[in-house]
């Protein structure tokens, strides 16, 4: 009797060891090489912390530059003043504008608009960078610039586009400085103005080098029988039809004048004799 105790003792023993114990283990190891997985992820995050600071302070910092924010306007008159402010100084020129549609929602409002106008190239250029680069939200479509015709619009262009912005009815951001947070882009070559044009008529009646004899030569001035008879005294920088004395030279007794003829940059010295 008693070994039969015994023996279903220890088969009982056995039986939860293999059947329940075992399995636990198993259960354990699995748990066990989990979290080994998971501490190595962990140490490769942490291995690279101070990489993924650096990266993502960067990147927040060039968002920082470049991000736009809404229009600070409440309605569409306070869009087109923030649109002239744009337009001042380096940047005039004479705009027209023509609401074509717009849209309130609870806290921003959206407006479309036509804008056209004749102004310098390099204003124009000024301005749609200020709108393009600008903190304010602005976004330019159809854009169409040709030259003005004539002598007298050298480096005059129109221009017109189509401008949507989005702007802040409710006050949602604070104040902020309109100007881009980044330099802007320069483009000094203006396609539209030629290369060789006509030559403007010498409406100030100034010498004209080309038809004048030196007549006397200083230090740094000379005196001049214009193409009329008249003696001109002048100094160096002082105008010419169609340039400037830009140098004097008592050892040779001779000056030199540049001149621009329609883009053509042409030198004439003139000889005392």
């Amino acid at each position: 009797m008693m070994i039969g105790v015994w023996v279903l003792m220890v088969g009982t023993g056995w039986s939860r060891f293999y059947l329940v114990e075992d399995a636990d283990i198993a259960h354990l190891d699995e748990k066990i090489s989990q979290k080994k997985e998971q501490l190595y992820e962990h140490q490769k995050v942490a291995n690279t912390y101070n990489n993924l600071v650096a990266q993502y302070q960067q990147v927040k910092d060039n968002v920082d530059k470049s991000a736009k924010l809404l229009v600070k306007a409440k309605n569409a008159d306070e869009v087109y003043s923030s649109l002239i402010s744009l337009g001042q100084e380096d940047a005039f020129t004479y705009m027209n504008f023509v609401a074509v549609d717009s849209a309130h929602y609870d806290q921003f409002g959206s407006l479309k608009f036509d804008v056209s106008g004749e102004g310098y190239y390099k204003n124009v250029n000024t301005f749609i960078n200020r709108l393009e680069y600008g903190r304010p939200l602005f976004k330019i479509k159809q854009m169409s610039i040709e030259p003005l015709a004539g002598i007298t619009n050298l480096g005059r262009v129109n221009y017109s586009f189509k401008l949507e912005s989005l702007f802040d009815r409710d006050g949602i951001f604070d104040d902020y400085s309109t100007k881009p947070r980044k330099e802007l882009p320069v483009f000094s070559y203006n396609s539209f103005y030629p290369l060789i044009h006509d030559v403007r008529e010498n409406e100030k009646n100034l010498p004209n080098v080309e038809e004048s004899t030196l007549v006397s030569i200083g230090a740094n001035f000379i005196s001049l029988r214009d193409q009329n008879g008249k003696i001109r005294y002048m100094y160096v920088g002082d105008e010419v039809y169609l340039g400037r004395l830009i140098r004097v030279d008592t050892s040779k007794n001779e000056a030199t004048f540049e001149l621009n003829k329609g883009g053509i940059i042409k030198y004439i010295t003139r000889v005392l004799r």
